[in-house]
């Protein structure tokens, strides 16, 4: 006799149909209004967004050259379709730009519309493309809502929010490596960042999968360098840390922003 499972069906995951974008100036986003498509020079950030006919809805973040209107997602429009496109097929007035012959990623798109909540920053961002869901997109007021990490991750960060505590999720900064010569900048990005009075302070989850072995441990060093001689603690936590201990990260956490003087508004 075949025997029957008493296992629970799982959910199928909801797909990550949602894409945030930037939009660099306001005429971009007139541009979008008026013509109806939404450009991005070919990328690695864009590369690593996968099939790109796979998304169905764009949301608009506003940095600060929008004054007033700055840090914010205050328009969506729909995906109707995707191509590639010259520079200058889509911006005709600029035949001399540097970049006028190269192919472009081409979203055309429905008409703009203003959400009746706008998703707000508390921090000025260098954001430039966020996956997510739509459900995730339609209950979100603060940018932080909307983005995906790892499962553990995103526990960690309920549970700081649970505890009242205010971390930014995948913060990108430019930090100088400690001892170069010429001390170039290199992106750096923070897993949660929460700004404290006298530092600030990265809370980073490494998965058992992505931070194992020799290669990946020398790279987190010499990171976590830059990090500190820049003025950020690092506190680590593991995927069982998190799974199986959750309440004793949290308490971590706290006791290092009570240490570092207080959760203060970042500049």
């Amino acid at each position: 006799m075949p025997r029957h499972s008493t296992r629970t069906p799982s959910r199928p995951r909801e797909p990550r149909d949602t894409l945030v974008v930037l939009l660099p100036l306001r005429r971009d986003r007139d541009l979008a209004e008026r013509q109806g498509w939404y450009r991005a020079r070919p990328s690695r950030s864009v590369n690593e967004l996968g099939n790109l006919t796979a998304f169905r809805q764009l949301l608009f973040y506003q940095p600060d050259s929008f004054g007033a209107e700055r840090r914010r997602i205050e328009y969506t429009a729909n995906v109707t379709g995707y191509e590639r496109a010259r520079r200058v097929d889509l911006l005709p007035d600029e035949p001399e730009h540097l970049r006028a012959e190269e192919l472009y990623h081409c979203f055309e798109l429905g008409p703009l519309r203003r959400l009746t909540t706008p998703i707000l920053s508390r921090i000025r961002r260098r954001l430039l493309f966020v996956p997510t869901t739509a459900s995730r997109a339609a209950g979100a007021t603060d940018i932080n809502d909307l983005f995906m990490g790892t499962p553990i991750e995103d526990r960690l960060f309920s549970g700081l929010r649970e505890e009242g505590l205010l971390p930014e999720r995948q913060l990108w900064l430019e930090v100088p490596s400690p001892g170069a010569r010429q001390r170039c900048p290199t992106m750096r990005c923070l897993d949660l960042a929460l700004h404290c009075r006298d530092s600030g302070l990265d809370v980073e989850c490494d998965g058992d999968k992505w931070h194992t072995g020799v290669e990946r441990a020398a790279k987190d060093r010499r990171r976590d360098n830059a990090l500190t001689v820049n003025g950020w603690h690092i506190l680590r936590f593991g995927t069982a840390d998190i799974r199986d201990a959750l309440p004793d990260a949290v308490a971590c956490v706290r006791e290092a922003v009570q240490c570092y003087g207080g959760q203060v508004a970042p500049e």
